[in-house]
């Protein structure tokens, strides 16, 4: 046995530990079974959480969800970090017009993702 799957293996078993359900379908990248949390959270034990898709147009909605929360990561974390160096120079207008086109992305990209959730 490997250690990855040595690894995998006892994480199974803290999980099913905790009162996770190991379900028949298997993660496509290592093919260690998928558990279902008590939560509702379909996990790999050697990867973290999984998303089942049924179709192709499942798989597209769950990929944009996806790219969508990354994108807002990136801009949440762009935003801190300017805010940061808003507190070196509070005058600096570049500074601040970029802190505002920020929160405007934002913005813009929440409601994208309540439009594309209804």
């Amino acid at each position: 046995m490997t250690n990855e799957s040595e690894v995998g293996v006892k994480k199974a078993a803290e999980l099913l530990r905790q009162g996770a359900t190991m379900l028949e379908e298997a993660c496509p990248i290592c093919k260690m079974p998928l558990f279902k949390l008590k939560n509702g959270d379909v996990v790999c034990p050697v990867h973290g959480k999984v998303y089942i898709v049924k179709s192709d147009d499942e798989e597209k909605i769950v990929k944009r969800n996806l790219q969508l929360d990354e994108i807002e990561n990136i801009l949440i974390d762009s935003l801190y970090l300017s805010a940061k160096k808003m507190k070196e120079d509070p005058l600096d207008s570049e500074r601040i017009i970029q802190i505002i086109r920020y929160l405007d992305a934002l913005e813009r990209l929440r409601k994208i993702k309540i439009n594309s959730s209804e």
